[in-house]
């Protein structure tokens, strides 16, 4: 996780994989060994992103619901 974000800390989400602390954030992708890679506009939405559904409520995470539902 080296070179992310000091929010990398606070992330509860199992599905994390790394941040880029700009305008990219990584997760678990569906295949074994894939990554979803999503780009947002700017550092503030990445951070939005990562506080509400990395950090706090990553049940409610699209990625997080769609993942446990396919592959777990």
């Amino acid at each position: 996780m080296a070179g992310g974000s000091f929010q990398q800390v606070h992330v509860k989400c199992p599905f994390y994989r790394s941040d880029d602390a700009r305008c990219k954030l990584s997760c678990e992708g569906v295949i074994d060994g894939s990554t979803l890679t999503w780009s947002f506009q700017n550092k503030a939405d990445l951070k939005q992103q990562m506080d509400i559904f990395c950090c706090e409520y990553y049940k409610n995470c699209e990625v997080y619901r769609m993942l446990m539902e396919a592959k777990y």
